[in-house]
């Protein structure tokens, strides 16, 4: 049993009648030091006739300090129950406002010669001189006849506490290694969550969780805390259907992974969130990336996110556990801090089973192909040769992705294609895009080298983004002038759009003379709404030329001279406004646009 040795020596120390020394019970940050000292006095303590008072010296620093502390974790109770946590910041805080009554002040034990065990707790954080510290734990044995248990990470004491080295040797005679009890941490952890079927279910897995965690060499337990607080809160926040086990592997890997990658620190949470966005296939391809660019070291910048990927993932040892991870928006969501959906997340995992694909897209479906049988492979690369073949594209985005899963599947021969002839299909395709069809130019990839043929491919999606997006803005801007000019649609409520850059100014002028005043109207009030923005100029500077002519072209249909049509008017309200839109945004092209002073 993990520690037996140091709880026999602890037990035989706690059995001498006249201490003469303190003993050390040693080990790393998070190793679990404290969970030990817990776990040995509720087993031990009530056998050797003897109780305990326990408490930290964590930020304190004088002998008023520990005096006191001493006296809080003695205290039961105080004040018609006001302390219960008597240990705790806030129970020195009210000790202080609080008016102690002898009566109300129970101690825990008979503070009595070889009865009572004080632990003293966080040694490596004593504010002060260990002098202090070492003539109070002095006065607790030599004075009082108590035995001291301390508790520390002796590596950070001798670092940071002042006076250790000179003083430890002359107190401390025995000093015990704490050794991480994973399995003894784990089971105590979560037999304490109140869900009963996420506390069934992870006790159930105990032995595949902790191989796991020692698998990945987590000894700290605080850590192996937060993965298990972390499933706890996913869990318990899903509907367990009636009936079925819950298969908890690829969450619990997934679970791990995302902790210790923040435990190591906190800003790749981006980079785990990322993972999870792009699914398994697309993890696995990002990381054989991330290895390969290893050979291209000089190439590499601080910032550059797929070496540090490739890294975080080699380096805590999750290569292989990638391909059991499942691509999640909803875990993504959480991973990032975001609202997020239990359900969905125990879907994306199938906790209860396999997820239906059904209304699934291809591309979808392929970022779990691995778990596919033959026949459905076979079936599922069939439909997508075939959306290949159509161009049943919804954006450039899926472009890329049909290319990179045709890529993957040539280079593992899963396909008969090889990756020059996924290269020249793709090719010809993007050539065949037609930019103005309803393709949505949306199109995100990571920043990386690739060979030859992918940046072929690459360039040439570029491009044809490119074309879309001057298509797409065309028609954009045309459904906004039809929305202000004919009244069709919504107006626009963007007052940063610049939907006349391209426009012909004696088109719209006609459009406008059809449209009549309301058409005017709206007109006016669009470039109105930009005054009230300090940096417009910024936004809207392209719409200035179009501007100044339209206001030209209006100057000179219109009567100069009272009285004008109500018409007319409505003429000039818009002709004012488009001169005053142009003197914001581009003042030295106002030449000629003047009104002329005789009008109204």
């Amino acid at each position: 049993m993990i520690n037996e040795g140091a709880s026999q020596k602890l037990t035989q120390y706690l059995r001498t009648t006249a201490p003469t020394y303190a003993i050390l019970l040693r080990g790393p940050w998070g190793v679990g030091k404290s969970f030990y000292w817990r776990r040995f006095k509720e087993r031990e303590l009530e056998g050797l006739k003897k109780k305990d008072i326990t408490f930290s010296v964590a930020g304190l620093a004088t002998l008023e300090d520990l005096e006191r502390s001493l006296f809080l974790a003695s205290i039961d109770d105080l004040g018609n129950g006001l302390l219960k946590e008597t240990g705790a910041v806030v129970g020195r805080a009210l000790l202080r406002m609080v008016k102690v009554e002898p009566d109300d002040i129970k101690l825990k034990a008979d503070v009595r010669s070889g009865e009572t065990v004080v632990c003293i707790d966080d040694l490596e954080r004593f504010a002060g001189h260990f002098k202090i510290l070492f003539g109070f734990i002095v006065s607790l044995i030599d004075a009082a006849t108590l035995h001291v248990v301390l508790i520390a990470d002796e590596e950070r004491a001798i670092e940071a506490l002042d006076g250790y080295r000179e003083y430890k040797e002359r107190i401390i005679s025995q000093t015990f290694e704490v050794r991480s009890d994973v399995d003894a941490f784990y089971e105590g952890t979560v037999k304490g969550y109140a869900h009963d079927k996420t506390r069934v279910a992870l006790l159930d897995i105990k032995d595949h969780a902790t191989a796991l965690f020692k698998e990945k060499g987590l000894k700290n337990l605080r850590t192996i805390r937060t993965i298990l607080d972390e499933l706890n809160t996913l869990l318990s926040g899903v509907r367990w259907p009636e009936g079925l086990p819950a298969s908890l592997g690829s969450l619990l890997s997934a679970v791990t992974f995302h902790v210790m990658a923040v435990s190591k620190n906190a800003s790749n949470e981006s980079m785990v969130g990322e993972i999870f966005l792009h699914g398994d296939l697309g993890t696995v391809l990002m990381f054989s990336r991330a290895k390969r660019k290893k050979s291209y070291k000089q190439d590499l910048t601080e910032d550059d996110n797929y070496s540090s990927l490739g890294e975080l993932i080699d380096g805590l040892g999750f290569e292989a556990d990638i391909y059991e991870w499942h691509g999640s928006k909803a875990y993504a969501a959480y991973v990032s801090g975001d609202q997020f959906d239990a359900d969905q997340i125990a879907s994306d995992f199938q906790l209860f089973g396999a997820m239906s694909l059904e209304g699934v897209s291809v591309l979808e479906r392929f970022r779990s192909y691995r778990t596919m049988t033959e026949e459905d492979f076979r079936a599922n690369f069939s439909e997508l040769e075939e959306m290949i073949r159509k161009r049943n594209f919804r954006s450039l985005q899926h472009v890329w992705e049909a290319y990179e899963i045709l890529d993957h599947l040539s280079k593992q021969k899963l396909i008969s294609m090889t990756p020059e002839e996924c290269h020249d299909t793709f090719i010809k395709l993007v050539g065949e895009i037609d930019p103005t069809d309803t393709i949505h130019p949306s199109f995100d990839v990571w920043p990386e080298k690739r060979n030859a043929d992918q940046e072929a491919v690459l360039k040439a999606l570029r491009v044809l983004e490119g074309r879309v997006q001057v298509e797409n803005k065309k028609l954009d801007d045309e459904n906004t002038r039809r929305a202000i000019i004919e009244g069709q649609g919504d107006e626009p409520s963007d007052a940063l759009a610049t939907p006349f850059e391209n426009a012909d100014p004696l088109a719209i002028y006609k459009r406008l003379l059809a449209a009549g005043r309301p058409g005017l109207n709206r007109m006016r009030k669009f470039f109105s709404r930009r005054f009230s923005i300090s940096n417009i100029a910024d936004f809207t500077r392209d719409d200035a030329p179009f501007a100044k002519v339209l206001a030209d072209i209006i100057r000179s249909k219109i009567p100069a001279t009272p009285p004008v049509s109500l018409d007319d008017a409505s003429w000039l309200e818009l002709l004012e406004t488009l001169r005053r839109f142009v003197q914001v945004v581009s003042p030295d092209s106002l030449e000629n646009t003047q009104p002329d002073e005789s009008n109204p």
